[in-house]
């Protein structure tokens, strides 16, 4: 009796904090998120447009992979400035290897890992802190997207030089 009892017991302690976890209140990986072309698929641009700039019946998760597409075009523009980027330091390395100094381009490319992992570990920061908020994938989205546009800002300044 006493084991049944406690079994019992424990099976309610279990359920009771199983039902307080949600989708809100765990890790999450923003790489395994399903992508925006497969949740918005089957809409027009002009529902999309409407949803995600007016936020006219938009759920939270509609929210969240409006930003995430946000996300997604900042991150496709980082990527047409890095690559430019990267182009002209690999033009720059030829002449500072001739004349025997070191290379820009490897600190580069340790610089933009170090910027990814600054950017993630931020973003997670921020959407950690506010607890199991429905809002928190909306937030985390947003707050990817506004660091990759500066970042992007960034490279654009130095590709002027």
């Amino acid at each position: 009796m006493i084991r049944r009892t406690r079994f019992l017991c424990a099976l309610f302690f279990f359920s009771v904090s199983a039902l307080g976890k949600t989708v809100y209140s765990v890790e999450f990986d923003y790489h395994n998120i399903e992508s925006p072309q497969v949740y918005f698929k089957g809409r027009t641009a002009a529902q999309l447009a409407r949803l995600c700039d007016g936020g006219d019946h938009a759920t939270n998760d509609d929210l969240a992979q409006c930003s995430h597409q946000k996300f997604i075009q900042a991150s496709q523009e980082l990527e047409r400035k890095l690559k430019a980027m990267r182009e002209k330091l690999l033009r720059g390395d030829k002449s500072l290897m001739a004349d025997g100094d070191p290379s820009a381009s490897p600190y580069f490319g340790k610089a933009q890992s170090a910027w990814v992992e600054y950017r993630d570990n931020e973003c997670y920061s921020e959407t950690y802190a506010m607890g199991g908020a429905a809002e928190r994938y909306i937030f985390f989205w947003e707050c990817m997207a506004n660091i990759t546009e500066s970042r992007t800002k960034e490279i654009g300044e130095l590709l002027k030089y």
